[in-house]
């Protein structure tokens, strides 16, 4: 019996060994990695810096959209700039509303456009790419709905 078993254990420590170094090995930072797929408790305090800009760093300023110093719609969403072309600003396509509307994602003109609402001009954000997933955009309602706070 133990010439059978010294066999197979010798092919499993094997196989376990390939597995622990590939996965140590494994650099892949593909930034489809990082899409958030599950929605946080309402009660989880959302950081920009940690849980909004990410998104954005992914599928807004990531495709030389809204970088640079001719953002479209003069929206720049590049870290540091982001939160400052956002928060009480006023939308350039519909006015009477602001791109982000502290404590009120349902007069926030960004969930307007990511959610593709028919209060939008234009299309759906991010132009030219798949829309951003339902986990996302409610992390994004999230944020703006407790006061879409700087941290």
């Amino acid at each position: 019996m133990s010439t059978r078993v010294g066999p197979c254990v010798a092919v499993l420590l094997g196989m376990f060994g390939a597995l622990a170094g590939s996965l140590t090995a494994c650099t892949n930072d593909s930034p489809s990695l990082r899409v958030v797929t599950v929605v946080p408790p309402a009660s989880m305090p959302i950081r920009f810096s940690t849980d909004v800009q990410p998104i954005f760093d992914r599928s807004c300023a990531g495709l030389s959209c809204h970088t640079g110093n001719s953002p479209a719609q003069a929206l720049n969403l590049e870290p540091g700039n982001s939160y400052q072309s956002l928060v009480n600003v006023q939308s350039t396509e519909v006015t009477s509303l602001r791109r982000v509307n502290p404590g009120r994602s349902d007069l926030s003109y960004l969930v307007d456009k990511i959610e593709g609402s028919s209060v939008i001009l234009g299309s759906r954000m991010p132009a030219n790419s798949p829309p951003l997933p339902p986990a996302e955009i409610q992390v994004i309602r999230d944020w703006i709905d407790q006061g879409a706070d700087n941290h």
